[in-house]
């Protein structure tokens, strides 16, 4: 009976260890989507580690209750949009979340001011 319980839990840890997570099992393409939108009257949405641009794309949508004019894609790093006072704004991507967040401002600036980050998203790879 001791065998056969520890047999039982040496199969569950196995299978446990085997298995993906949620996140990981959706880039096992070796991409992980992201994308960020905003729209009009603040809306906002972001989504990470979906398995295709468009079911990133679609989620965003999804969150700002279907509101979102511009949507931005990227994949295996992070994606941000600045937006301004008068409706400029800036998006970016990068590997490294503070270079996105600071690409996108820079990105902004040009075109309004008081430029800040509205969204942003980072995928697990």
């Amino acid at each position: 009976m001791r065998r056969f319980l520890t047999l039982c839990i040496a199969i569950a840890l196995a299978l446990v260890t085997a298995l993906p997570l949620p996140a990981m099992a959706a880039c096992a393409n070796g991409k992980c989507w992201g994308a960020v939108g905003v729209g009009p009257n603040g809306a906002w949405g972001n989504a990470y580690d979906y398995p295709s641009q468009n079911a990133a794309a679609q989620a965003v949508q999804s969150r700002c209750g279907g509101n979102c004019t511009t949507i931005k894609t990227f994949y295996n790093s992070c994606g941000a949009i600045a937006q301004g006072d008068y409706g400029g704004w800036g998006w970016a991507w990068n590997v490294y979340k503070d270079e996105a967040l600071s690409s996108a401002i820079a990105y902004c600036v040009p075109n309004d001011r008081n430029c800040r980050v509205t969204v942003w998203a980072c995928t697990s790879r």
